[in-house]
């Protein structure tokens, strides 16, 4: 007789990751399109430059790229008198501050932070000692397009959004999964795009965001998420954020598949110190906490829902040819992803590359959930090697680059 138990296991698993990476997302693009035909779309104008922004660069050890971001940022299409550049270097041992200051006849603003205090540090810092009316975040290696800063801020025009998120593309640029890290971006601005059509996004790029400055509240300084923290305290404050696909710049993707590991590690560790500090939507918000449950939540907890469909059907094998066959599926997914992480030449091939992508990822996401509940994280800097490359796709992207 058949292990009901083992079988419901092997359903509960199975369910679950379908509903996160397939149903939920037709379901956004379905929202998507339902609401994009009953939301007037905002037309861009003189009024959209009204706003005073303070654009934000928190940068530890980013030399490398610093003075291309710099370049990109003043050559932004609004108003020189209402942008307000400022650099935060937090602990920098490069050269960082240097090549800051050489802007100061540009207008470019230096904080220089001793010692080194981690992001969320260094954006309160930066934060503090600004005075626009919006707070534009973003990173050092992120170049945005001349136009995205006035695309984003369009959206404040209206008073029920509290911050604003672009498009932030991968230049063209090979890495070890490129086949799978751009499928699995241009699966979540597909999703994020029918979030913000329904309703709110749940998180904005924390490469490239504005907030309204009453919005953003001090984080603690051990945050790991911290654009993850400030979206869910937008939404908390009764506010939508929504997504702006003509907003666009670009960064390089993770080039190794040892970096992604490490920076999905980081990223699993942050959803659980989010979820141990009540970062999810309220009651009050019941599309927002539907959203969490089904786009972070389950996605989060990936690894358990593989475990128990392997496991389950591995046990089930003498059941029958229907147990067999999951059972052999999954293996066969797996054996594909092994094979791309022995041999570049599987990698280039694109199932294998988006299998390997996805079981790098759940490996990660099972370790970052460890590290999570058994350690206390600092919120120092862990960066990877970063180039200047995305300045020129920032003017020329790739057309198969979004994230």
């Amino acid at each position: 007789m058949v292990n009901t138990l083992l079988v419901a296991v092997l359903v509960g698993g199975v369910a679950c990751l379908g509903y996160a990476l397939v149903l939920y997302p037709l379901v956004a693009a379905a929202g998507c399109y339902r609401a994009a035909s009953s939301r007037p779309a905002h037309v861009l104008g003189d009024g959209d430059a009204a706003w005073s922004v303070s654009l934000i660069i928190p940068a530890h050890n980013e030399a490398q790229v610093l003075a291309a971001k710099l370049q990109n940022a003043l050559a932004l299409d609004y108003p020189k008198e209402q942008l307000e550049i400022v650099v935060v270097s937090d602990g920098s041992t490069d050269g960082t501050v240097e090549i800051a200051r050489r802007h100061a006849a540009d207008g470019i603003q230096v904080l220089d932070l001793q010692p080194n205090r981690g992001k969320a540090s260094a954006l309160n810092a930066g934060v503090a000692y600004s005075r626009g009316e919006v707070l534009c975040l973003c990173d050092a290696n992120v170049m945005f397009r001349p136009d995205a800063l006035r695309k984003l801020v369009a959206h404040l025009a209206d008073p029920a959004v509290g911050a604003v998120s672009g498009d932030v593309r991968l230049a063209s640029e090979e890495s070890d999964f490129e086949a799978g890290e751009r499928t699995y971006y241009r699966l979540e601005r597909w999703i994020q795009l029918g979030e913000s059509r329904m309703g709110s996004m749940l998180g904005v790029d924390g490469g490239m965001y504005v907030i309204r400055r009453e919005l953003f509240q001090p984080l603690p300084p051990d945050t790991i998420l911290d654009d993850f923290v400030t979206s869910m305290r937008v939404i908390q404050q009764g506010k939508r954020i929504v997504y702006e696909p003509e907003a666009i710049a670009t960064e390089n993707g993770t080039p190794t598949w040892q970096q992604e590991f490490r920076r999905r590690v980081r990223v699993t560790m942050g959803a659980v110190q989010s979820i141990q500090r009540g970062m999810w939507p309220p009651l009050s918000r019941p599309i927002e906490l539907w959203q969490y449950v089904s786009h972070k939540l389950l996605r989060w907890l990936g690894p358990l829902w593989l475990l128990m469909a392997f496991a389950s059907s591995a046990c089930l094998w003498g059941e029958g040819w229907a147990f067999q066959a999951a059972f052999l599926t999954q293996a066969g997914f797996y054996a594909l992803a092994g094979a791309a992480w022995v041999s570049l030449r599987w990698r280039e091939f694109r199932p294998a590359g988006v299998a390997f992508y996805f079981t790098i990822s759940h490996l990660a996401m099972a370790v970052g959930w460890w590290k999570g509940l058994v350690s206390r994280p600092t919120g120092r800097w862990e960066r990877t090697p970063r180039t200047p490359a995305a300045v020129l796709a920032a003017e020329h992207p790739h057309p198969h680059s979004a994230r």
